[in-house]
């Protein structure tokens, strides 16, 4: 085991009780760091950590209907509900923008915003990706929506960008989900580039204890 694995495994052992509630905590060692860690306004460092609450599901995605992403989006929805024990996460597609918690657009992102941190990963020469977290200043609350950028580099009709697609689909949705930082391994959707096409164990472990961590970051609407 990893010094990271055995410190977030410590960690997660101490807050159980006040992570989960009515919802026993799993016991999962196979994960990896993904909490972000960022300036404090003291000084220190403040740690970014977020998971959706059970009265915030199903959580509403809205996606832009270009490059086939809303088949690729309730793809990635499935599949990542289908890598949790208790039903922590689930997901469902909506037409109204205004009322979803995450936006998915097909297009470059535009200039970084004051006050958001992108998560920037899948520079693949067929299609690239991001999301934007709108964290506020004294690093408590995260403003929703949530909104992730995929963009097609070479034509969608392709079969490799295709498999870009619905890869980078999956990997930018994780970090809605709340894995913040990226995999240091190849071969895990959360890996910066990632080349796999579906999550691995060490994927599916750390979304569902993430999911049982105290988060430190409360989802508003501005």
């Amino acid at each position: 085991m990893s010094a990271i694995t055995r410190r977030i495994a410590f960690g997660l052992a101490a807050a159980a009780a006040v992570a989960c509630g009515d919802i026993a905590s799993p016991e999962r060692t196979d994960l990896y760091e993904w909490r972000l860690f960022v300036p404090g306004a003291g000084g220190g460092t403040d740690t970014l950590s977020f998971h959706w609450r059970q009265s915030d599901l199903p959580v509403r995605v809205w996606v832009e209907d270009v490059a086939g992403l809303p088949g690729y989006a309730d793809r990635a929805i499935g599949v990542w509900e289908s890598g949790f024990f208790y039903r922590e996460f689930r997901g469902v597609r909506v037409d109204d923008s205004t009322t979803a918690q995450v936006l998915i657009f097909g297009n470059s992102a535009p200039n970084l915003a004051l006050g958001v941190t992108r998560l920037r990963s899948a520079l693949a020469p067929e299609c690239s990706g991001a999301t934007d977290l709108d964290v506020s200043e004294e690093h408590t609350q995260l403003r929703l929506p949530i909104r992730i950028f995929i963009d097609p580099v070479l034509p969608e009709t392709e079969p490799a960008t295709q498999t870009c697609l619905a890869l980078t689909t999956i990997h930018e949705l994780g970090h809605a989900l709340g894995i913040f930082q990226h995999s240091p391994n190849a071969t895990d959707i959360m890996f910066a580039d990632p080349a796999v096409e579906l999550p691995s164990e060490l994927d599916q472990g750390t979304v569902e204890a993430l999911s049982h961590y105290p988060p430190t970051l409360e989802p508003v609407r501005p």
